[in-house]
């Protein structure tokens, strides 16, 4: 699976413009193909106030024909347009990521994310470790999947996104499995493999 990733910093007094925009572009994406959509706004850390806008693809062939179809789309033509001629946020991507590890629950609404620093004589090993915290994770309502960059600015980045239903679950499971000693001792191993640089958590909105 393959996800793609635009982010949109809102200027000040244009949230709810910026917001609208970032759901019509939703929209244009999932009529041209994109085999899911996700609308987040980052609620604290890295980018807090920021809305994330994330399509998903099947293979990097799907991901290429869905962006040709944008691109002959008037409705993206459009929408561009209008965020030129009255700006309502700074938008950058989209970046695309490949998913080497677990998979994403398209159900759950909150998540928390990890961003290392990572070689990439380092990944095989870090892919290893996915399916024992899936392990100690699977009880309590969570997900984890892992995703390294195949397109984007830093190409030494690894992010792993905890994810869950909502808000209080993910904060319950952080208090009950992030916390424990196993878990810990995991994220010890994880340091020794890369550097970790960036968190944030986000929720869904419609």
């Amino acid at each position: 699976m393959f996800a793609s990733r635009r982010i949109s910093t809102p200027h000040t007094g244009k949230r709810e413009i910026a917001m609208g925009r970032v759901r019509t572009a939703a929209g244009i994406l999932a009529r041209n193909g994109a085999g899911g959509v996700d609308m987040t706004q980052v609620l604290g850390g890295h980018g807090a106030g920021t809305f994330h806008l994330y399509a998903y693809f099947t293979s990097m062939e799907h991901a290429m024909q869905v962006s040709a179809n944008m691109m002959g789309d008037p409705a993206w033509a459009s929408l561009n347009s209008e965020r030129e001629l009255n700006p309502s946020a700074d938008v950058v991507g989209p970046e695309l990521a490949r998913c080497v590890a677990g998979e994403p629950n398209p159900d759950n609404l909150a998540a928390m994310v990890r961003e290392y620093i990572m070689p990439r004589e380092n990944l095989a090993e870090a892919i290893s470790m996915v399916s024992g915290v899936q392990d100690m994770l699977s009880d309590h309502s969570m997900n984890v999947s892992m995703w390294s960059p195949v397109i984007a600015q830093d190409m030494k980045r690894l992010l792993v996104v905890y994810s869950a239903p909502d808000m209080p679950t993910l904060g319950k499971g952080v208090d009950e499995v992030g916390l424990s000693k196993e878990f810990q001792e995991m994220l010890v191993k994880a340091s020794s493999l890369g550097t970790l640089d960036r968190a944030w958590g986000m929720v869904n909105f419609r």
